[in-house]
């Protein structure tokens, strides 16, 4: 079996991608009342329910850089929603191609595997925020109050992602992207079973 991704694996990561970004965005709505530390935790609440769409693609596609098409295809859409940032991008990028290392070289990757480079992916996403936060604050605390966010809400996000807090929230993250994957095999289990 070819591990290249052919032209049917990539509309299906499309699809894919477009199904873990409306699960994303209802995700980041609901959580709105948690403040920042909901916030900080928002790529591991994902992964909570998208470990279906993770587990799923490793299943159905198997293939190299699968990961890392979703990765970007996500940070595009980001973007064009004028969310693009160069940290977060880079954060989520590296994380989607540890990812792939991990868990994409076939379709009978072990569920381990798969929720590492979940956990892995969507700590990534999470960095986009607590790297900066941590490293360069002025800078992106500065940068974000000029896309719009007010100084208050910054503040308590910048709370979140700094100091302990920053690793508590990578933590939480990672173990929230486990579980869905978990979730996700229980879920798909029978599904592939029958299809093999």
């Amino acid at each position: 079996m070819s591990n290249k991704l052919k032209i049917k694996d990539i509309l299906l990561i499309a699809l894919l991608t477009a199904v873990y970004m409306l699960i994303y965005l209802v995700i980041m709505m609901i959580i709105m009342p948690l403040g920042g530390l909901g916030h900080a935790i928002s790529p591991g609440i994902n992964g909570i329910f998208t470990g279906i769409i993770i587990y799923f693609m490793a299943r159905k596609i198997g293939k190299m850089w699968q990961y890392s098409i979703l990765t970007l295809l996500v940070m595009g859409i980001f973007a064009i929603m004028g969310g693009g940032y160069l940290p977060w991008l880079i954060s989520s990028i590296s994380t989607a191609i540890i990812a792939d290392f991990i868990a994409s070289r076939s379709k009978d990757t072990s569920v381990l595997k798969i929720a590492l480079a979940s956990g892995i992916m969507h700590m990534g996403q999470a960095w986009g925020a607590i790297i900066p936060a941590m490293f360069f604050l002025n800078s992106y605390r500065e940068t974000w109050i000029k896309r719009g966010q007010s100084a208050e809400a910054m503040n308590e996000y910048i709370r979140y992602t700094t100091g302990y807090w920053g690793v508590i929230s990578s933590i939480i993250v990672f173990v929230l992207a486990v579980i869905g994957v978990y979730i996700g095999h229980i879920i798909l289990k029978k599904h592939f079973k029958e299809e093999s």
